[in-house]
């Protein structure tokens, strides 16, 4: 068999591989690859990273189940709040108690009475002022938890727009559509993509404002351990 027989043979043979290759569209055959809609769409269409639907889904539930959680501790912890604050009334009605208490042993000469009085209200006063302490701590973990469950929203909100740009990209790669049809779905695609960055925009501003609460709990939380060593102290 000559050379160009040879040649000929195959050609025929590969014919049938060949003409399926042409029929395929550039978007099918990237949608058979892993990497379907990195390679699928030019890189100016992706400026938010492809990510599996699955995995976006698993980050979706965790935000959920995050603002859930937050609420939660808001509201616990808004109990303790009340709590101090009728805490710190009662120690109020206490001492208003004590210092008539203490203008009767003066009035009386009971000066070891008045003495030991004086003592009680000076430790009344100090509560009080650790309690102030922990409202303000609880005040201080109230707001942090609203930061973090407004986090928890706007992530959420982030990863839903997300989720469906990612199914739209499928959506396209899967059956692709030219001329108009097409066009009008890149615009769909273009549009949940600005409003997917424009969402993890708000996001990462919310994470700023939940750090920045979460310091200012931290220094209240190291303003009570002040005012406990000083009540301790008898200070």
């Amino acid at each position: 068999m000559t050379r160009s027989s040879v040649l000929l043979a195959l050609l025929i043979l590969a014919a049938p591989e060949l003409l399926a290759a042409q029929r395929t569209t550039p978007a099918q055959r990237a949608a058979s690859t892993p990497k379907a809609l990195a390679r699928g769409f030019d890189s100016f269409i992706l400026l938010v990273p492809p990510r599996d639907t699955g995995a976006i889904k698993k980050s979706l539930r965790a935000a959920l189940e995050a603002e859930q959680s937050a609420d939660v501790r808001r509201d616990q912890t808004e109990t303790m709040r009340l709590g101090a604050v009728s805490r710190i009334e009662a120690k109020k009605v206490e001492i208003s108690r004590l210092k008539e208490r203490i203008d009767v042993a003066r009035k009386e000469n009971r000066e070891a009475d008045r003495l030991g009085l004086e003592a009680e209200r000076k430790a009344a006063e100090r509560e009080i002022e650790l309690l102030k302490r922990r409202a303000e701590l609880r005040q201080a973990e109230i707001d942090f938890e609203a930061r973090r469950a407004e986090l928890a929203g706007l992530t959420a909100k982030a990863l839903q727009l997300e989720l469906q740009l990612a199914i739209r990209r499928a959506g396209r790669l899967r059956a692709p559509v030219g001329g108009a049809g097409g066009a009008s779905q890149d615009r769909v695609i273009a549009e949940l993509e600005k409003q997917t960055l424009e969402a993890q925009r708000a996001q990462a501003e919310s994470s700023i404002h939940v750090a920045d609460q979460e310091i200012t709990v931290i220094d209240r939380r190291l303003e009570l351990l002040d005012a406990q060593e000083r009540v301790l102290g008898g200070r």
